[in-house]
């Protein structure tokens, strides 16, 4: 996995849902936490990605990310 891009990663990452995402996060350490330098775990910056690029304003205003929420539960109540 260390010879993979990030941005590789976090493509094939793009493909899951919130539930998959949760998955591969628990699954390996190198997906579920975040690693040198980065603020986000490899599964909750694909989580990120996914709900800016697909919630609208709306969703956004009716979705506020509270403080302990991880990105993927954030993603996981724009999909309900």
């Amino acid at each position: 996995l260390e010879a993979l891009d990030n941005d590789l990663l976090l493509q094939c990452a793009s493909y899951l849902d919130a539930d998959g995402l949760a998955w591969l996060g628990r699954a390996s350490a190198a997906f579920g936490k975040p690693q040198d330098g980065q603020q986000r775990s490899l599964a909750n910056e694909a989580a990120h990605q996914l709900f800016r690029r697909s919630a609208t304003d709306e969703e956004r205003r009716c979705l506020p990310k509270h403080e302990d929420e991880s990105d993927i539960g954030l993603y996981r109540a724009l999909e309900q």
